[in-house]
């Protein structure tokens, strides 16, 4: 049924992207609902364990280069009457963005048997000079600018997404017939800036005229966005489902465990470092590894994840004693790479970083803060039950071939 494969995928990624807004920010919390929704494709498509730990890997980490963009500031214009429409258009323009370069690596990775590896590099390499060059060329000198100029301006680099993401979706189509990737990338871009400018709007209208019942409407926002972008790869993977029954060789790669440890540490320190361009690089390298190497896929899109938003615990609890808590979080990380290793399986792995991330948002609702945001947990608890019962129903029903 298309609601299965929609709703699936929507709920999934909302609750990946409230999750995203709490225990996790910029690129590295953007990881968890890129894995989530990842994960939840390969369930409906019944892609094998070894293919779906690299698609889990490219969504992960292409969904993770739009947490590059700066949008606090955004929200600010948004919620002010004299520039409430410049807000709402710079959040939905960056939605879009971000959906559109995410759905292009999420397509790219659905079918990157159709590419020889040499030319998925250079698309890598494209994507990160266009970033590069959008970023110095126009969101540098701010030629169009959606956050505030004159009260502590935040460094932008949307334009440098958009062309980024462009260059690679064109360097795809001049190598393949198959245009999976920007079917993905344009389904995403609708439902990125759809969910975006809607949840925006949301939260503008419950902050004007909310009861004061509920009054998180930037975690509404965040739901909605999510949904919406989820909802609109559910839709994109449903339509092409023909085109996407066969499943993509995942070579394994060095068996060696000190590979993807390497990989997973450096790639957490640099996006841990200042600056708007850090992950893209960070993240091409770790696509071009996980194009390589399953072994490597897993611990990208499932440790690397799980471990960026045990580190953030750590870095918010203002009256926890950090020494035990790091160690907890290394020695829990370790363990996690190897049950990863040993190849859980699809399902298992997407219960894992969903349970797992709702298990740290308790942690840090009742350990670590001095408000017990009891709603929002509801809402993560109830969202993490549905994704819990749909996984276990997640039968695809693929049409019949054409043959």
């Amino acid at each position: 049924m298309l609601s299965r494969w929609t709703l699936y995928p929507a709920i999934a990624m909302s609750l990946g992207w409230g999750l995203r807004g709490y225990i996790g920010g910029g690129p590295l919390g953007a990881m968890i609902p890129g894995a989530m929704v990842a994960l939840v494709l390969c369930l409906l498509l019944e892609r094998d364990e070894p293919d779906a730990a690299v698609i889990a890997a490219f969504g992960a980490v292409g969904v993770g280069f739009g947490g590059e963009m700066t949008y606090g500031q955004t929200i600010g214009h948004s919620l002010k009457p004299e520039t409430m429409w410049f807000g709402l258009t710079g959040l939905g323009l960056k939605g879009a963005i971000w959906g559109l370069l995410g759905g292009a690596v999420i397509g790219l990775a659905l079918v990157r048997r159709v590419f020889a590896t040499r030319d998925l590099f250079v698309g890598l390499a494209l994507m990160v000079c266009g970033t590069w060059i959008g970023w110095k060329l126009i969101n540098e000198p701010k030629l169009i600018y959606f956050s505030n100029r004159y009260d502590r301006p935040r460094p932008e680099i949307w334009a440098g997404l958009l062309i980024g993401a462009l260059l690679l979706l064109g360097w795809l189509a001049w190598r393949s017939t198959n245009r999976i990737p920007q079917r993905f990338a344009a389904f995403a871009c609708a439902g990125g800036g759809i969910g975006f400018f809607t949840g925006a709007a949301i939260q503008v209208m419950g902050r004007s005229h909310g009861t004061g019942v509920f009054n998180d409407w930037w975690k509404v926002m965040e739901f909605t966005f999510g949904f919406c972008f989820g909802w609109s790869l559910g839709y994109c993977a449903w339509k092409y489902r023909n085109e996407l029954r066969d499943p993509c060789p995942a070579p394994e790669g060095s068996p060696l465990l000190w590979i993807p440890l390497l990989a997973t540490c450096g790639a957490i320190l640099a996006g841990l470092l200042p600056g708007r361009f850090d992950y893209m690089g960070a993240g091409a390298v770790l696509l071009a590894l996980a194009a390589v190497s399953a072994t490597s896929s897993r611990q990208i899109a499932i440790s690397m994840t799980c471990c960026a938003f045990a580190i953030d615990f750590i870095r918010n609890k203002p009256h926890l004693d950090p020494r035990p808590l790091s160690v907890l979080v290394g020695v829990a990380t370790l363990c996690l790479m190897y049950w990863v290793y040993r190849k859980p399986g699809v399902r298992p792995m997407f219960l894992l970083v969903t349970v797992a991330a709702v298990g740290v948002s308790y942690c840090k609702a009742f350990i670590a803060a001095t408000k017990y945001p009891v709603a929002v947990q509801l809402i993560f608890t109830l969202l993490l039950l549905a994704t819990l019962w749909m996984s276990r129903r997640a039968k695809p029903e693929l049409a019949p071939s054409a043959a």
